[in-house]
């Protein structure tokens, strides 16, 4: 079953990295996570997000929904 490791503790690697080879399984997807999250935490950081509303309702315009 997977594991959820949050954020803060992403600084222990070398316990990352024991749980890893512990449990064996895949954490190419666990590390794609986090990088979207960090892209995310970027674009918010850099104004680069809408309003989810005002996104909704451009979408119901631009699709006639």
């Amino acid at each position: 079953m997977p594991q959820i490791i949050p954020i803060k503790e992403l600084k222990n690697t070398t316990e990352i990295s024991d749980l890893c080879h512990k449990t064996n399984e895949l954490t190419l997807n666990k590390l794609e996570m986090y990088q979207d999250i960090a892209i995310s935490e970027y674009q918010i950081d850099i104004g680069e997000t809408k309003d989810a509303k005002l996104a909704v309702q451009e979408m119901r315009k631009k699709y006639g929904l």
